[in-house]
Order: C-alpha cells, then structure tokens, then sequence
C-alpha cells in the first residue's frame, strides 16, 4: 500500500525522463521501460480517482486496434499464433498514449526535463558519430558497420532516424533553456543545432535527413522563433555539405544513390504495378532485352507487393507481420515483387495489415486529433510557451504521416515506441497552466 498517493506519480516521471535513454540502449530495455510506465500511471489513476474520458479520436484509435487484433486472429493460420498474441501486446500504443492524455489533462505531468534530456542526448548522439566519421572510431571503439556511420547502435544504422524523430523533442528543450534569445543564447542555440543537423547528414539514414531538412524549411518560413537561428545553421551547414558529398565517396555513393531511386519511383509510378498478364507469365520479362526492361528500385518493388498483397484482403487486412509471409508468395510470381518484414510506408503498412476498416479508423484518429489540436492553440487559456510548444509538435506530426516517404515500422518495439510517444505528446500542455 503506497503512504502517499502521488509516489506513483514521482517514479512515472522518472521512467518518462528514462525514455529517450532507452531508445539508445536496445529495444529489451524499451519495452520494459514502457510497461513500467503504463502500470504505474493505471495505479496512479485509480489511487487518485481519476476518470479517463474518451472522445472520438482516443475512441477511433481503440477500435483501430481492436480490427487489428481480429484481423490478426482471421488469418491466424499464416501468421501464427505467436503473432496474433502480438498483436493483442500492440494495444500498448493505446494505453501510453491515452494515459499521456489523461495525465496531461489533468496537469500531472512536467516535462521539461524530458525534453531538456532529448536535446542532451541529440547532441551526444551527433558528437559520438562525428567521432566515428572523423577518426574511424566511436567513443565506445565500434567503427563504422558496412561504410556506414552508427555511433552507439554498433551494426543497426538508425542513429539518423532517432535524431531526426527525436529533432522536434529537442527543440522543445532548446526553447525551454534558452529562449528568450539574447547573443550568449543564441550562440548556444546555433551550435547545438549545428552538430545536431551535421551528425544527421553523415549518419547517412537518408530519408532520415531529407525529412529532417524539410522540417527544418518549414520551420524557417512559418515559424519566426526559430528561423533566424536555423537559417544561420543551414547556410553554414550547406557548403560543409557538398564538400563531403563531393570528397567523401561513402557519402557520394548513399546520397547519389538515393537520388536515383526517388527520380526513377517519381518517373516510373503510373506503370510501376505488374500486370496480371506480367505476373502469371513472369518469362516475358525474362526473354525481353536487357535494354528494354524498366529498372525499377528495391522500394519500388516493395511497393508494388504491398499494394499487390492488400488486394487480396482489402477490408481486413492481413493481420500483424503479414507482410513477410505474403510477400514470400508474391515473389515466386515475378520479379518486380520483393521481401522483407515490412512495406517500408506506414500508410501502405496499416492498409496491408489491418485493411480498408482499420486505415478509416486510424484515418479518423489522426484527423479528429489535428482537428482538436487547431482549436486548442487557437485558445486564450493556453500560454504563449505552450502554444509554441504545441505547433513544434504539430508540424512534426504532419511530417510522420506524410505519405510519400519512406519509413520504418509503425509497430516495431524501437520505431513504434518512439512514434507513438511522439503522437502521444501532441496532449501537451504546461503543467502551470490553469484552466478557466
């Protein structure tokens, strides 16, 4: 029995602070630092009293997961048991972020430390891979894993997409430490947002950077508190750049490479899905001139069997982790069909795994969300930091669910995390505030 109610409260922030940590040791400690959260903010709630109330978007997301768990029971026989038990496990999104909801309705939580800690790590991240790239070596001695630059991850190249998830969360922590800007400040800002940007770039993750750039733009030209400052960075960053891209081969081979996959998808998308009469008769490409074949990029591929695979079942999807049974099918048809444990697009990956149905539903969150979001800024209860805050996080959100990208796994123990918290902190507001 706990003496004091709010006990809970003091070891729930404690793991929220642990979180960004987490992400950098392994996905063992992440889960286990989820769990640890979503059980004490359940005993918080119910020592305190504290009702949950739900509304269309939390009550859209619920039913997403709920198709998703029957979709995975439907085709239990392909993904196994093991899977569909998983997918039940998955209902842990749900839990962290309508507990973040109630918690921030309730003005019981204060994060700036969290996002003070965001930026620290950022930093430390982009130095350690600075490190690698200039000397070979890490702080830990790992080089760098098949010519790219890791860092702490040793032989998982994801350090550029943790900074660039990780980016909006840090710039919180810039504005909450040194803003208003006087010239000590400013300094201060430019320079960690300097080595945050440069360890992005030679992380290599490009989809990671282009995406984090892009953010960056649209902070320069609709957000004023940060533009001077990202503006500065970007100059100086920009000619850094394209020396390394023209003197460094590794980087040269990443970037041009990835160059020529987006120009051939842009080219290639009208006629990139197969035929039926291409996939049943998989010999014409074989005998065609190697001249006259359409090249297309292991994206692309995995596109076309995303899409392809959804066919098949388009209300309910295919179930959890579908996609690498199906695809193994799919690939033994042509050669423009490709495997691997996922489709590489959230939007692609929902529509495959949980169907037309649970896409709505999901569809409804993100839009009843934003909808709710937008009123809440345009509100005169909210404070001025809060308000900033909130657009950061906005912003960031558009940018996860654009879907012309290249992504991970919206379900995976690291990247699923990571998002989800994301999402889950577009509730945010200062625990100072005090509601009329």
């Amino acid at each position: 029995m706990f003496i004091n109610k709010n006990y809970p409260l003091f070891f729930l922030e404690i793991s929220i602070y642990f979180l960004p940590l987490s992400f950098l040791i392994g996905t063992l400690i992440v889960n286990i630092n989820l769990l640890i959260f979503i059980f004490l903010a359940i005993t918080y709630l119910i020592l305190n009293k504290i009702k949950v109330n739900f509304n269309l978007s939390n009550l859209s997301l619920f039913t997403f997961y709920i198709i998703f768990i029957i979709s995975s029971y439907k085709n239990i026989n392909q993904i196994g048991i093991e899977n569909f038990l998983k997918s039940i496990f998955l209902l842990k999104y749900f839990l962290l972020y309508i507990l973040f909801e109630t918690l921030f309705n309730h003005r019981k939580l204060n994060l700036k430390y969290f996002f003070n800690i965001c930026l620290i790590l950022s930093i430390l991240l982009s130095l350690d891979l600075a490190l690698q790239f200039f000397y070979g070596k890490n702080i830990l001695g790992y080089e760098p894993w098949e010519g790219r630059i890791t860092g702490i991850f040793k032989d998982e190249a994801i350090a550029g997409s943790y900074i660039q998830k990780v980016f909006a969360l840090s710039l919180v922590g810039l504005f909450n430490l040194f803003y208003p800007l006087n010239k000590k400040n400013a300094l201060i800002t430019s320079t960690a947002l300097f080595i945050i940007i440069f360890g992005s770039y030679i992380a290599s993750n490009r989809i990671s950077f282009f995406i984090l750039i892009s953010f960056i733009l649209s902070l320069i030209f609709f957000h004023k508190v940060f533009r001077k400052n990202l503006a500065l960075v970007f100059i100086l960053l920009l000619p850094i750049f394209v020396g390394l891209y023209q003197n460094n081969e590794e980087i040269k081979k990443k970037y041009h490479g990835f160059f020529l996959k987006s120009k051939s998808i842009i080219l290639n998308i009208k006629n990139i899905v197969p035929s039926q009469s291409e996939i049943n008769n998989n010999l014409v490409e074989k005998n065609t001139s190697p001249s006259k074949i359409k090249r297309i990029t292991n994206h692309e591929k995995l596109f076309i069997t995303g899409l392809k695979s959804f066919e098949e079942s388009m209300i309910l999807g295919n179930g959890y982790k579908s996609f690498r049974f199906k695809c193994q099918i799919l690939s033994k048809k042509s050669d423009k069909f490709l495997c691997s444990t996922h489709t590489h697009n959230y939007h692609l990956e929902v529509l495959h795994d949980t169907g037309l149905l649970g896409f709505i539903f999901l569809s409804i969150f993100a839009f009843s969300l934003l909808v709710r979001l937008f009123n809440k800024i345009k509100t005169k209860s909210l404070d001025y930091n809060s308000k900033i805050i909130l657009s950061l996080l906005i912003i960031n959100f558009l940018f996860i669910i654009f879907p012309l990208k290249s992504t991970g796994s919206l379900f995976t123990s690291w990247n699923g995390t990571l998002l989800w918290l994301t999402v889950a902190l577009l509730n945010y507001e200062n625990q100072k505030t005090k509601t009329k």
